[in-house]
């Protein structure tokens, strides 16, 4: 006898709800047995941690917003579903994910942010040592100079300085990133190279210089905000040829070099260069004379060696981290010039 086709799909409707109810129990199980993620390697970001139920946070529905905000970050297999979420993005024919575009050639693309308030601080550097040994270095993002390779309809402010002059007409080179927003070490040494001009100062060429591919298949900030990339990058390292040694945090860090080796097989294999972003690192150099201070963000880490070239001394400091107050701490350290190296804002606009 031909079973009713109701009871099949009341049957069949049963084994659906069953399943869903049992993943929902699976992913509960998860919460429960995994511990909360401190710190996304992928991401390099801090990620939320589970928030304390107290009743006045729940009345006034911070608790709600938190609990979200943790869920969001600590779902189980989350950097899988991410991945998977782009890859359905991207059949549907997508140019922008998550703030990122996709470009041509595997170049991926996003804004950049003001981070530090870099006019107001050369402002008041510039007030206590003078116009004449302050200089600046703005970072292009990569949008504003490999323009070709944007997606159709997307553009990026550009400011056309010397720095961005040198770095466009060597745009056919790989002088950024295509899955990080910070240029190559061969894209900073061109904005060294149109500074040193500026400054009076004799670059050497690029061909001088010992090139070493010190990591293959390197993926970046971008590709840690999708889950994706269609081609990966390498990191290069031109190596100026100069002794030095550094000293970082003022004596609390037991790094000494510019350089971590052991940090390329990390998630944030960028901080082979400098070991990231610390808050000061002094560099002594077989230079004879010269005190250069710089104050700067990520994009300097993998420039800073080709100022070892012509400076005895070089005092780094990164604002975001850095507990006083700059200017006032810089006038006691005998500095001769003073590098403002920064990423420039970057804002995208959109044609129909």
């Amino acid at each position: 006898m031909q079973e009713h086709p109701r009871k099949d799909k009341i049957g069949k409707e049963k084994v659906y709800c069953l399943l869903f109810v049992l993943s929902l129990y699976a992913l509960w199980a998860a919460d429960a047995l995994c511990r909360d993620r401190l710190y996304s390697d992928w991401e390099k970001r801090m990620l939320a941690q589970r928030p304390e139920a107290k009743l006045s946070a729940v009345l006034d529905g911070s608790y709600g917003a938190a609990y979200e905000e943790w869920l969001t970050d600590q779902f189980p297999a989350r950097d899988l579903w991410i991945g998977i979420k782009t890859r359905c993005e991207l059949a549907l024919g997508k140019k922008e994910i998550g703030g990122v575009y996709l470009g041509k050639d595997g170049y991926l693309f996003a804004e950049q942010e003001r981070t530090v308030n870099w006019d107001r601080l050369k402002e008041r550097v510039s007030g206590q040592f003078g116009d004449d040994i302050v200089s600046c270095i703005r970072a292009p993002a990569a949008g504003a100079v490999l323009g070709e390779m944007l997606p159709y309809g997307i553009a990026f402010t550009v400011r056309e300085d010397p720095v961005w002059e040198n770095l466009y007409e060597h745009r056919d080179e790989y002088i950024y990133y295509r899955t990080d927003h910070h240029w190559t070490m061969r894209g900073a040494f061109y904005a060294y190279e149109a500074w040193a001009r500026e400054r009076g100062l004799t670059p050497p060429s690029l061909e001088a210089m010992e090139r070493t591919v010190v990591k293959e298949e390197f993926l970046g900030t971008h590709y840690a905000r999708l889950h994706y990339a269609s081609r990966t990058d390498s990191i290069e390292l031109y190596d100026p040829g100069v002794d030095c040694t550094a000293v970082y945090d003022l004596g609390d860090s037991p790094l000494t070099g510019l350089y971590r080796p052991e940090l390329l097989d990390s998630g944030d294999a960028y901080r082979f260069f400098l070991d990231g972003n610390h808050p000061v690192v002094q560099i002594e150099t077989e230079q004879k004379e010269g005190h250069l201070a710089v104050l700067k963000d990520s994009f300097a880490n993998c420039l800073i060696p080709f100022l070892t070239l012509h400076y005895h001394k070089i005092t780094v400091i990164d604002p975001r981290y850095f507990r006083a107050d700059p200017a006032e701490w810089l006038q006691t350290q005998d500095v001769t010039e003073v590098l403002f190296l920064y990423q420039d804002t970057a804002l995208i606009s959109t044609a129909a």
